[in-house]
């Protein structure tokens, strides 16, 4: 066992997180953007796997996909495979509601955008916001400037923000 640190913290999730499940009775296709040929690409993979998809396009906005996707998994069978495709804002708000839906981290195949956005939890006044790749930002909430830290919690599906200068957090509001 090595204990020479490595460049990609635990914490941090790795993209794909797997291969689709040919075993599996349904897969359920979620994406950013329409991607038809994704479906396509996939249904090839599987053979005789159903494979349905939700595409954001789709809907007037997200919380309309998540209601979507909430009905969607609890008439689903078990063993259903979910497979999300987006930024990092995008699929993790998915994928807590998957979890709480029943699915296990197994059962869901990540691909993440990187380019994209992704969320920050400010500690200080314990609220998400969206964020780019930045290594700072002014939380929306408080406006402290946050330093973007590479720690990222699946429950919250943020990287942790903190004080960028603890000395003096609230620096840059004061007048």
């Amino acid at each position: 066992m090595s204990s020479a640190p490595t460049d990609h913290p635990f914490s941090v999730p790795r993209y794909p997180s797997g291969q689709p499940c040919p075993e599996a009775p349904e897969h359920l296709l979620v994406t950013q953007g329409t991607e038809a040929a994704l479906r396509g690409t996939l249904a090839a993979q599987l053979g005789a796997v159903p494979v349905s998809h939700l595409a954001l396009p789709d809907f007037p906005h997200q919380a309309a996909l998540q209601a979507a996707l909430r009905a969607r998994l609890d008439a689903a069978p078990a063993g259903l495979r979910l497979e999300l495709h987006g930024d990092e804002a995008f699929i993790w708000p998915l994928h807590a509601l998957a979890r709480q839906a029943g699915l296990q981290a197994d059962e869901i195949l990540l691909h993440c955008d990187a380019s994209g956005s992704r969320r920050v939890f400010c500690v200080h006044c314990a609220n998400c916001q969206p964020a780019g790749a930045s290594a700072h930002l002014t939380c929306a909430h408080c406006g402290v400037v946050l330093e973007v830290r590479r720690h990222f919690s699946q429950r919250l599906g943020a990287y942790l923000g903190v004080c960028a200068d603890a000395d003096q957090p609230y620096q840059e509001i004061q007048p």
